[in-house]
């Protein structure tokens, strides 16, 4: 149990002086401006401590055991908000005043512990929204009806109450037209909470069912009672409304024994669940237990788990399928787990759950360990897929660069080479014959020898490049940017060689970015940087050209990304329209 802070300790001290002097106060008083038994100075006393320290009381003990909850908190400010309506019955016109305009607020904190419980926060808009209306009922709506009430006037049933020192204007229609308002907004905020706690009692599994059912029983009798008094009152019946009255109190003052044990209930619910899931796990090997044992604890049979993959930055099954998580506003929820400060997987579950997302991230954390292991599984199956897809790109790649290699041979040198042995063979026939014809076939021969070399030369820097091998990576990339029909500036390369696939992979990435820049970017500049930074390799080439590149749209950039994977390494595409692309590569080179 945490020491209690100096909030805790200053709540007590105010709960405890506030509650003596407000007895003192209406003791001394001459009336109440109550009806009714509630008229006794004495009774009225006893009931403003009964439920004011009722709710201070437990609220503190719920704040000092679990402090990180606003719970206890809020059952405090009940507790003291209902004990300052105790100043209403002074004689003196503005503590009077302070003690009208405070009197309802407790109905607006205690509209506000329903909806936060157990989490101690409003989790939904439309909770929060309810919140907000309950709130301006008693603060807004309550000072402008104050400020055209005349409290001395027969109107205001008020016997014996002293001046309104806020009076504005003495009107009793635009005081009973505000009246109505409060009514109306009172209704609106009494149906919502009574709309939204069936909501919540239908979709609770058994554990909050346990925690809700102490708050629900107790404050569905006190509005019972409430509303027999009511009645009571429209009706003419003085005793009975008298005594529906002092019962509707009584059980109110039970609600804030109802809240705490809902909230300690809550907490043996949450360590119920826990221990479930831990018992239960060894009983559910497989790739499903997890997920089987999390739908039965928190009793949603659709529920299903999302690994974080960083690799590629986004959630996948447990087959390594990816997943999109649900987005807000429909059907399904997603409840984040995070290990560390880092994202580990996501509980996508029903939107009944998501008042209990405190409870889904409990359970999750107390499975981190096993969440991180099927993660890394899943991990595994994603890296196993991605091989596999590939392997067989790298295949339908080699079957396409050899039919371009074919191709090229049969449109290209072999065609000239026919063409040469063609001429060759006339050439031979005409040397005795016709000796200039000959010459000129064989000047002819000769170009077409010449012309067949260099695409057999181009085929073959295609296929590898001979500078690479001989000169270095240095003069191989120079090579390209020279080549480039855009300004290439090679800022860096490493001085030393470095392994043949390593260099044979820069290279070829080189070659398709600029590429790619020369034929789509529109790029002006292109800039190249090469280093071997602690083992190492990391490539930039960056353009100033118009972005917008696809990797799914391009053979080339996913041909490299397999070249890249093949090695161990990684390939980012940084592509926004209008600022140039940027292909980063990073390779391990031992």
């Amino acid at each position: 149990m945490r020491s209690p802070g100096r909030a805790l300790i200053a709540a007590a001290v105010a709960t405890v002086a506030i509650g003596i002097g407000l007895t003192v106060l209406v003791l001394n008083s001459p009336h109440t401006h109550a009806t009714g038994s509630f008229a006794s100075p004495g009774v009225y006393a006893f009931y403003l401590l009964l439920v004011g320290w009722g709710f201070a009381g437990t609220g503190l003990y719920a704040w000092a055991r679990r402090p990180g909850n606003d719970i206890g908190m809020l059952m405090v400010a009940t507790g003291l908000a209902w004990m300052i309506r105790g100043l209403g019955v002074s004689g003196d016109g503005v503590v009077f005043s302070v003690g009208e305009l405070s009197a309802p607020l407790s109905f607006a904190l205690l509209a506000h512990l329903l909806l936060a419980f157990p989490s101690g926060r409003l989790e939904t808009t439309a909770q929060r929204r309810l919140a907000a209306l309950a709130y301006v009922n008693v603060t807004v709506l309550q000072l402008a009806a104050y400020v055209f009430t005349d409290t001395t006037a027969a109107y205001s049933g008020c016997d014996g109450c002293p001046p309104n020192p806020l009076l504005i204007a003495n009107s009793s229609t635009a005081a009973s037209l505000v009246a109505v308002l409060q009514t109306l907004c009172a209704v609106v905020v009494l149906v919502g909470l009574v709309v939204m706690q069936v909501r919540r009692w239908r979709r609770a599994t058994p554990g909050q069912r346990r925690a809700l059912s102490p708050i629900l029983v107790t404050g569905a009798l006190t509005l019972f009672f409430l509303a027999t008094a009511l009645v009571g009152s429209g009706t003419g019946a003085g005793a009975a409304t008298d005594a529906a009255d002092f019962v509707a109190l009584s059980l109110f003052a039970f609600v804030p024994f109802g809240f705490l044990l809902g909230l300690l209930r809550s907490r043996f619910g949450t360590a119920e669940a826990v221990t479930l899931v831990v018992s239960s796990l060894a009983g559910r090997p497989g790739r499903s237990g997890l997920r089987d044992t999390l739908a039965e604890t928190l009793g949603d049979p659709g529920l299903e788990l999302a690994y974080w993959v960083p690799e590629i930055s986004s959630y996948v099954d447990s087959e390594g399928r990816p997943v999109a998580l649900p987005e807000t506003g429909g059907g399904r929820f997603a409840t984040m787990i995070s290990h560390g400060g880092e994202p580990v997987a996501a509980v996508v579950h029903d939107a009944s759950l998501e008042d209990a997302r405190s409870l889904v991230q409990t359970v999750g954390a107390a499975v981190a360990l096993t969440l991180r292991n099927e993660r890394l599984a899943a991990e595994l199956r994603v890296r196993v897929a991605e091989l596999r897809s590939s392997r067989a790109r790298i295949v339908e790649a080699g079957d396409e660069q050899r039919r371009r290699i074919e191709r090229d041979l049969h449109d290209g040198a072999q065609q000239r080479l026919m063409a040469l042995g063609i001429n060759l063979r006339l050439a031979r026939d005409l040397v005795v014959r016709d000796p200039e014809a000959a010459t000129e076939l064989l000047d002819t021969s000769l170009h077409e020898l010449g012309e067949a070399t260099a695409e057999l030369r181009e085929l073959a820097r295609g296929i590898h490049p001979a500078v690479l091998t001989n000169r270095g990576l240095d003069a191989a990339l120079r090579g390209l940017a020279i080549r480039s029909p855009v300004p290439v500036e090679v800022i860096e390369t490493p001085p030393d060689r470095l392994p043949a696939s390593i260099e044979s992979a820069v290279y070829f990435v080189v070659a398709e970015a600029l590429t790619n820049a020369a034929r789509y970017a529109a790029a002006h500049c292109v800039t190249v940087s090469v280093l071997n930074r602690n083992g190492v390799v990391e490539v930039d080439v960056i353009d100033d050209g118009i972005g917008g590149a696809d990797p799914e749209n391009g053979s080339g950039l996913r041909g490299l990304n397999d070249r890249v994977s093949a090695l161990d390494g990684r390939l980012e595409l940084a592509s926004t329209g209008g600022e140039g692309t940027a292909v980063r590569v990073r390779l391990p080179c031992a």
